[in-house]
């Protein structure tokens, strides 16, 4: 137990948890598993309160127990329904399928607890002779509060992750959210302006110190404060330098206009005569009047084709090609194969995930299960007609994207799905797993498109082609690998990829149908980030009635994808519904909590 002031401790465990000290009882701000019984040891009192900065289920372990026991559950304002109503989250379809608005993002709890009092801002209220002021600090979710406790003359702040030691943030994909009316999927470092907000009223309130969530406890807050500050404002600034929503959104970037440091948006060209453009998807049609597709996402597309048959522009529909999962991509796929017998091939990770969505929760997840009938190698290629065709994995909008090279007439086309237009990339949300490094992410996309040197790169949403000069290609990543460097001091993790990405730890499959009295199985996945092999220890916490499972562990190599398989028997008895079961996990010795979860469906 950390000594802070005469009457403040913090219980450092997965999560520091601020323990306040009255005569005959304690308060918690936050919780774990074992700070009940650590306050009762230490000092022979109750816990009579939680008050939780935020809704995250991490930083309420222990909570129903503690509630259980005749503690009062204090909650911010705007996420009462969180801890109180979580079954409603859980059974609404909109926080599973699409996902383009994904406020609240995952973690929520499993189970709801009564709560007992929510606070606003400026709420107040004394814990012996404690004072404590609660401070509205969003940032890293939208209700966030932070706790402000007054104390035998020292003033300590308890802030969940609006901040770590040294200026830095837990992660960065907490900051995913829209603006200037558009959905979160397009807001990376959206909420950047309202924890710069919570930021400067921390500095105001002036603690003498700050006690976040995670990692070492803050002594110097100003320091703190002004350097998250400025390392908030130069990261956005790198991203948007480069950012392909300048060519959709360019209202959102007015501040950049007149910088000459940030790449000109290229002008847009011609497509070939033989391209046909239809909502999201583009048609190569080939001399014999043949038409080869990519992508499928609305009715549109096969209606256009019908079209093209009547007008005698094509005779017949001889392959898919599916770029990327997203559901304005796939959606009519089923229907797209229906009526047209042709080989769909998909690049591999592309493939796993529209064979299976129920095995995924990523943004834009469609729930329409398409074919995939040949998965492409890397650099895979094949003749169709006059065209040679190749494929490769292109994680540039996302992880699960191909890339097809098509060369014929003269020309060298890259069709690159959703992953660049001509301001630059598409890496404008955190959770397609847009990684930094060499080799990776768009630095992959990148050095391919140097490699193959195109006369025309296409994007499905914009309806001409366009392409970049060598200056330009090595403007982006050179701000890649300057990204490096400057996220990486934003991110308190060893690696920045380990606060950009948020599937770094998954489950597979996420969601599941089993019968009662079967066995359901299912792997914590865990990319492992760093430059050497770790050690993940992982559990499935399972719903009471049913066997409980025991920790598993893997040593994973660097820079690789590894996994710790479970088996979940299901009693016969259990009854038909939505259980969902949180993934508590341990990496490299540090506790994380239950920051993932699996959904078992019992019929």
């Amino acid at each position: 137990m950390i000594h802070v002031t005469k009457r403040v401790r913090v219980h450092a465990a997965h999560i520091n948890v601020g323990v306040i000290l009255a005569d005959d009882c304690a308060t918690l701000i936050d919780c774990c598993a074992d700070a009940g019984a650590s306050v009762d040891g230490a000092f022979g009192l109750p816990v009579q309160q939680v008050a939780l900065t935020h809704y995250h289920r991490d930083q309420s372990v222990g909570l129903s127990d503690l509630a259980a026991a005749g503690a009062r559950v204090c909650v911010p304002d705007g996420e009462r329904a969180l801890f109180e109503d979580v079954e409603q989250h859980w059974g609404d379809p909109a926080h599973r399928w699409h996902l383009y608005d994904d406020h609240p993002f995952p973690p929520v709890r499993v189970a709801s607890v009564p709560v007992a009092e929510s606070y606003a801002d400026g709420s107040k209220f004394a814990r012996g002779d404690s004072r404590v002021t609660v401070l509205h600090t969003p940032g890293h979710t939208d209700g966030s509060v932070s706790y402000v406790v007054d104390d035998d003359g020292c003033r300590v702040a308890f802030v969940g992750d609006v901040l770590c030691e040294g200026g830095r943030l837990w992660d960065i994909h907490s900051l995913q959210k829209g603006e200037e009316g558009l959905s979160d999927y397009h807001g990376f470092l959206g909420a950047r302006g309202e924890l710069a907000g919570s930021l400067e009223r921390l500095r105001e309130a002036a603690p003498d110190v700050i006690v976040p969530s995670h990692g070492g406890i803050i002594h110097d807050p100003q320091a703190a404060i002004a350097t998250l500050l400025a390392r908030l404002e130069a990261c956005y600034d790198q991203y948007a330098s480069v950012s392909a929503l300048r060519y959709y959104f360019p209202r959102m970037f007015t501040q950049f206009d007149g910088r000459d440091d940030h790449m000109p948006i290229r002008d847009v060209i011609d497509p070939p005569p033989f391209m046909r453009h239809v909502g999201t998807s583009w048609v190569v049609v080939s001399d014999n009047r043949e038409a080869y597709v990519m992508d499928c996402g609305s009715p549109r597309v096969l209606e256009s084709l019908e079209e093209m048959s009547a007008a005698g522009e094509v005779d017949e529909v001889t392959g898919l090609w599916i770029t990327h999962y997203h559901d304005d991509h796939v959606d009519e796929i089923p229907a797209f194969q229906a009526a047209h017998e042709c080989v769909t091939r998909a690049d591999a990770a592309v493939a796993d995930v529209v064979t299976r969505p129920t095995a995924h929760r990523i943004p834009c997840i469609s729930p329409s299960v398409a074919r995939v009938d040949h998965v492409t190698a890397e650099g895979e290629s094949w003749e169709w007609n006059e065209f040679r065709m190749t494929a490769y994995h292109f994680p540039g909008q996302t992880y699960y994207h191909g890339g097809l090279f098509v060369e014929g007439h003269g020309v060298r086309l890259f069709f690159s799905g959703d992953s660049f237009t001509p301001g630059g990339m598409d890496d404008y949300c955190a959770m397609n797993r847009n990684l930094l490094g060499s080799g990776l992410g768009y630095d992959r996309c990148l050095a391919l498109l140097e490699a193959l040197e195109p006369t025309h790169i296409f994007n499905c949403h914009v309806d001409r082609a366009f392409d970049f000069t060598n200056a330009q290609m090595h403007q982006m990543r050179a701000n890649l690998q300057a990204r490096q460097e400057a996220f990486g001091d934003l991110c308190a993790w060893e690696h920045v990829n380990y606060g950009l990405d948020m599937h770094w730890v998954r489950c597979d499959p996420y969601e599941q149908r089993v019968a009662a009295g079967d066995t359901a199985t299912a792997c914590v996945c865990v990319t492992n980030h760093s430059d050497d092999a770790r050690v993940v220890r992982a559990r499935l916490e399972t719903p009471s009635g049913w066997p409980a499972l025991s920790w598993a562990s893997a040593t994973i190599p660097a820079g690789t994808d590894g996994s710790v398989p479970f088996r979940i028997p299901v009693p016969a008895g259990a009854s038909p519904g939505r259980y969902v079961l949180p993934a508590d996990i341990t990496y490299h010795g540090r506790p994380l909590g239950p920051i993932r979860e699996a959904i078992v469906e019992v019929a």
